[in-house]
């Protein structure tokens, strides 16, 4: 076992001489930065596994979507990671600053059966879909893995007693227009997923029952390559038109609130009736109750895409009376997290475009706010909420930490802090606690519902921004431990006539969410 606090220890498998691409140095360049890993030693495989070869055509394809893709999106710099790896002692038996703890293999290349015991924990490396992470740019040619909607990704592990493999932690991610920008996007977003097992416990995502790895996908051919082809034509004509309709003043897409009676664990989306339009989009909404009297606080933007604001009213039966602007800045304001402590009233808007976070508290509720406190200065943070459990304030929001893309739906973060001032702000040890595009990023406000608690999260799948919402109970929270599990889903298809479903909040057995259409 690994003694707490020392750093685990890390072997890179790579034949000599093997040149680094960008996806495979911002990995090491991702490891090398966490102090709870070292690289130590690099080694050669004496096996090899390829991906099944690509036809002339396909290649062909991609070679080209990727040189347009690199002018906008430029590799990342291998030099560094190149440099280091160069400098590791290539090991052969127990090198000279003892056993190594994980191989990890980033090609090819791999471990024999007798080479696995060298190392405690054995060889890990990523599949995306089936395919090897280096090879995987194909991937999303293949028509069945564009149907599924999410590009699923494996932490693969072989060990001596193992060597046929086994998957030690499984995730997914929305994938892009194209195939070339979802292989750099997985590759991006999946080095964090491999750095968070790597530096993680023994046991951590290693579940009981550990499904079976993915069968890689056949090579694709013609009608495959016609298909794609096809649906690359199709996103770009989307996407013209979604230029088109904001040079019209029309938007690209809605999103509209409605409201309806229920709580967390009974609530029916297609049961809510529409609330009346009062601006081009309606989103996040916030139910919060004072007096007797609810309220609803929500993103509002003006069709030419300026700014948003945040806007409230008061739900009286099925109506929401308007009342105002509740706040606004010269930036984009949406995600309007309202709550109470003691008998002040705040609220925590979605700031990122200010680069930091932000809490309100109410001088004259619902419409006159002062700022109180900042936090996460610099930072890309995104749908934030903060509540109190056993005593104890946690603030849970999804940070992005990206290098080219720019994206808040894949993880989830969560700190001790000691209430609405951000003070005494704590990385919880697991973070990011939550991994993956059809759960992590936040949907509403943390729910305690019949002893429970619960958190609404945003489905990010079939290359849909707010695709459907989940209900997560958060079955343990502590100061070195968390873990959820998702109780209800809902789709498109559970409000006819959707196209998305993003958000939802709950308040005096009444609840209100958005939903997208065109």
């Amino acid at each position: 076992m690994r003694e707490e606090g020392t750093a685990r220890r890390i072997g890179i498998v790579i034949p000599p001489g093997a040149r680094l691409s960008g996806r495979q140095a911002l990995l090491i360049d991702r490891i090398a930065a966490d102090p709870r890993l070292r690289i130590v030693a690099r080694i050669e495989g004496t096996e090899t596994r390829r991906a099944p070869r690509l036809p002339p055509l396909a290649k062909g394809l991609l070679a080209a979507e990727g040189a347009l893709s690199r002018l906008r999106w430029p590799d990342h710099p291998a030099q560094d990671a190149q440099a280091l790896l160069d400098a590791l002692p290539v090991l052969e038996g127990r090198g000279a600053d003892g056993p190594v703890d994980v191989f990890l293999a980033l090609g090819d290349n791999h471990l024999s059966a007798r080479q696995l015991a060298m190392a405690r924990l054995g060889e890990w490396s990523l599949s995306v879909s089936g395919v090897p992470a280096a090879r995987s740019d194909w991937a999303m040619v293949d028509p069945a893995l564009r149907a599924a909607g999410l590009v699923t990704v494996d932490i693969l592990q072989r060990t001596a007693g193992r060597p046929e493999g086994q998957v030690r932690a499984r995730t997914a991610y929305n994938p892009k227009p194209t195939a070339i920008l979802t292989a750099a996007f997985i590759a991006e977003k999946s080095s964090l997923f491999l750095r968070k097992e790597l530096g993680g416990t023994e046991a951590r995502g290693r579940a009981p029952d550990a499904p079976p790895p993915r069968p890689a996908p056949p090579a694709p051919g013609t009608a495959a390559l016609l298909g794609y082809a096809a649906h690359v034509a199709r996103m770009a004509a989307q996407r013209a038109a979604d230029r088109l309709r904001v040079k019209l003043g029309r938007g690209r897409a809605f999103w509209q609130l409605a409201a309806g009676h229920g709580d967390v664990l009974d609530f029916e989306p297609s049961q809510a009736l529409d609330v009346p339009r009062r601006s081009f989009l309606m989103a996040d909404p916030f139910l919060f109750e004072k007096d007797g009297e609810l309220f609803v606080f929500y993103e509002a933007q003006d069709a030419d895409e300026r700014p948003a604001w945040i806007e409230v009213g008061r739900l009286e039966g099925d109506r929401l009376i308007p009342l105002g602007a509740a706040l606004r800045r010269d930036y984009h304001l949406s995600y309007p997290f309202v709550f109470s402590d003691g008998d002040q009233i705040y609220m925590m808007p979605e700031t990122q475009t200010a680069r930091r976070l932000e809490v309100w508290r109410a001088t004259d509720f619902p419409l006159e706010w002062e700022l109180h406190a900042c936090g996460f200065e610099g930072s890309h943070i995104a749908d934030s909420n903060l509540f109190q459990h056993d005593g104890q304030w946690w603030l849970m929001t999804n940070l992005s930490d990206h290098v080219v893309f720019q994206e808040h739906s894949s993880e989830l973060y969560l700190f001790s802090v000691d209430g609405p001032s951000l003070t005494g702000l704590r990385p919880h040890p697991q973070n990011p606690v939550v991994i993956g595009s059809d759960v992590a990023r936040n949907a509403g406000a943390v729910v305690q519902h019949g002893g429970r608690l619960f958190r609404a999260s945003q489905n990010n799948s079939h290359g849909i921004y707010g695709y459907g919402l989940n209900i997560m109970e958060i079955e343990e929270l502590g100061p070195d431990t968390y873990r959820e599990r998702r109780v209800r889903a809902f789709t498109p298809k559970d409000r006819p006539g959707s196209r998305g479903l993003h958000h939802v909040s709950f308040a005096a057995g009444r609840f209100v969410l958005d939903w997208s259409g065109k």
